[in-house]
């Protein structure tokens, strides 16, 4: 069979069309599927929340790759934790100072409620914005309200007491969608009345200190020096009662020896009263035998006793 040149022609332009008509209906499916979204991924620390024709389901979509209706709309909710820092909080006291304080709030979005969430508020930053931060100053407001003296807020126990009172009162904001884990007082700035008052009472805490410090350093030496002389005086007792004692023992030498002297020359000289052949006895003994030699002018003659040399009488 044979065709014509124009035939031919208009063969080739019906089976172009033909194929043209294959290959449209897959490319506007894939062009479909992409532009419609049948499926979608949520990143880690997040969770899906979807809507049909602003209709918000109730159910989350965790992480991970799903497939959803393409005409659902998916809005992903940030559930990592997060820090709120308020700086320069005006907060009042009962003396009617006002203190500026830093707060920072440790918190995340309850992956639970997300859905409810974001029907009620909306994302992450607007549950921030409306719920958490106005409720955090009031709060931190109210705290101050309770402190008498605005120096007070120097101390430990009142900054923990704090922390507590503001971490139970954001409690409140669960049913929010919001979970609140950690408040932390990082700064108070006291008025500069205060503050100065507040320096002026260290600084005489400290002078006071010192001169305590001081007062013990010399008491402490005031009774060393008065140890050391009563230790002295102890030693020179003992020294003069050691020095009494070696004087009466000297003088009881003393008197005793002389009375002894005394009592042997009374017994001496009563023996010599009873019996005093005994001096003539001594003098012979210590007689050395030589007679003594006078020299006697003129023609004189020596006389001499005999018996007085030997002790004999002429009785015998």
């Amino acid at each position: 069979m044979s065709f014509t040149n124009e035939e031919y022609k208009a063969e080739q332009v019906r089976k172009a069309k033909g194929l043209g008509l294959k290959l449209i209906i897959p490319v506007l499916i894939i062009l479909l599927l992409f532009v419609l979204s049948p499926f979608t991924t949520i990143k880690a620390g997040h969770v899906g929340v979807s809507s049909l024709f602003g209709k918000v389901d109730a159910v989350e979509i965790n992480e991970g790759f799903h497939i959803i209706n393409p005409l659902k709309k998916v809005h992903e909710i940030d559930c990592r934790n997060k820090e709120l820092t308020l700086q320069g909080v005006g907060v009042p006291s009962q003396d009617q100072l006002t203190t500026s304080v830093d707060v920072t709030v440790k918190w995340r979005v309850d992956r639970t409620r997300a859905a409810e969430a974001y029907q009620e508020t909306g994302s992450a930053e607007a549950l921030e914005t409306t719920h958490l931060k106005p409720l955090l100053r009031s709060l931190l407001r109210k705290a101050g309200k309770g402190i008498k003296n605005a120096e007070d807020f120097y101390q430990d126990d009142v900054q923990e007491s704090m922390q507590t009172q503001i971490l139970d009162g954001l409690g409140s904001l669960t049913g929010k969608g919001i979970l609140v884990e950690e408040v932390l007082l990082r700064a108070f700035n006291l008025p500069a009345m205060i503050v100065q008052g507040v320096e002026d009472k260290k600084r005489q805490k400290q002078l006071a200190e010192r001169q305590i410090e001081e007062l013990k350093r010399f008491t402490t030496e005031q009774e060393q020096k008065q140890v050391e002389a009563k230790a002295k005086k102890m030693a020179a007792i003992q020294e003069a009662e050691q020095r009494v004692a070696l004087a009466d023992a000297r003088a009881y030498e003393i008197t005793a020896e002389a009375k002894a002297q005394a009592e042997a020359i009374t017994i001496k000289g009563e023996a010599l009263r009873k019996y005093p052949d005994i001096i003539k006895l001594r003098s012979v003994e210590r007689w050395d035998g030589i007679l003594p030699r006078v020299t006697m002018g003129g023609n004189a003659v020596p006389m001499i006793n005999i018996d007085d040399v030997t002790g004999q009488t002429g009785d015998e």
